[in-house]
């Protein structure tokens, strides 16, 4: 049996080497300088959903850095420290405003699949 493995630390490792921003797993830190990514779990059976957000100062610096993000993922899931690996969009990217600051921002689902899962 192949025990579960948390896709968030390597994957955020590899988007930290790979984009020119703050990258956060599972939560924002309170005072968050923006633009800043996160990277969260969010479901998913016998595969990973994850939800990949982008808060910045504008709707339109927002979307283009998960835009970014997102297809860095997709591109290089192979590459992430887990057996198996790859990842495909499972929503296109949405523009909203974050419900506590009122900040820009944008966000989608990913399907990672990993033999760790």
């Amino acid at each position: 049996m192949i025990e579960y493995v948390d896709p968030i630390p390597p994957i955020r490792k590899m988007l930290v080497s790979m984009i020119n921003e703050k990258v956060y797993g599972n939560t924002f830190p309170s005072g968050v300088a923006l633009p800043a990514v996160l990277i969260r779990t969010v479901g998913g059976t016998d595969y990973t959903r994850l939800q990949l957000l982008v808060r910045a100062n504008d709707d339109i610096t927002a979307m283009q850095i998960l835009i970014k993000a997102m297809n860095l993922i997709i591109q290089n899931a192979a590459s992430v420290a887990l057996r198996g690996a790859w990842a495909e969009k499972e929503t296109n990217p949405i523009s909203a405003a974050d419900e506590d600051t009122g900040k820009p921002e944008a966000w989608c689902y990913i399907r990672f699949e990993h033999l760790e899962a």
